[in-house]
């Protein structure tokens, strides 16, 4: 008879080197995958303090229904925006003969009263704001905040062979705004008027106004 073959005998102790191994490597995927988590939560939680910090409180903004009040050739009006008696803007009408171009001019102009300052560039103008643009109280492109203004608005203009030119920047505006500064003793405060101009009817017609409540505060035309 052939010699039996005896069973393999198999060592346990041979298996614990790979188990302890085993064993080991568990804690350090944990381990690491803790870290991930906070790293991934601290993250999110300072992305979230940056975006709470750069966010601007919302402007609180009185407004004053001017009632589309016309102003046509001849006329003029004034507006109290911050309600204190005083007239803050006066609109108004001029006319201007020049000779030497041969022309006549018919004017309409804003003019500001007291502490109250629009932005003009070196020719006297003013810009036009849409609405949303901002208003701020630093000087900008060009523009700088000045007191004792009288801009020209729109012109009609009529020379010699009695053709009619307009002229201005504001000629052809519909709900545009005027930005203006006040200033007081506590600070400066933003605000706009809100106009169109209509050459078919010859006139200048006047919406609304805000004023900010809150001194030095950067506003949005037509807010």
């Amino acid at each position: 008879m052939g010699k039996a073959v005896s069973s393999p005998v198999w060592n346990n102790s041979s298996r614990r080197p790979a188990a302890n191994l085993q064993s080991a490597y568990l804690p350090v995927k944990m381990m690491r995958f803790c870290l991930f988590c906070l790293s991934a939560i601290a993250v999110i939680g300072c992305h979230k303090k940056t975006t709470d910090r750069v966010q601007d409180p919302p402007a609180i903004i009185k407004h004053k229904d001017l009632g589309n009040q016309a102003i046509a050739f001849g006329q003029q009006a004034s507006v109290d925006i911050d309600s204190d008696g005083t007239p803050d803007l006066v609109f108004r009408t001029s006319f201007l003969g020049d000779p030497v171009n041969g022309e006549d001019k018919k004017q309409w102009m804003v003019q500001t009263r007291g502490t109250v300052r629009l932005p003009v560039n070196t020719e006297e103008r003013i810009p036009v704001f849409s609405s949303k643009q901002r208003i701020g109280t630093a000087d900008f492109s060009g523009y700088y905040w000045s007191e004792g203004v009288a801009a020209l608005l729109s012109e009609k203009v009529t020379n010699l062979q009695d053709q009619v030119i307009w002229r201005g920047d504001w000629v052809a505006v519909s709900h545009q705004f005027i930005p203006f500064l006040i200033g007081r003793n506590d600070g400066t405060y933003t605000g706009w008027v809100e106009v169109s101009f209509s050459k078919a009817q010859e006139q200048l017609m006047l919406h609304r106004a805000g004023l900010s409540v809150k001194k030095d505060q950067a506003i949005d035309a037509g807010d």
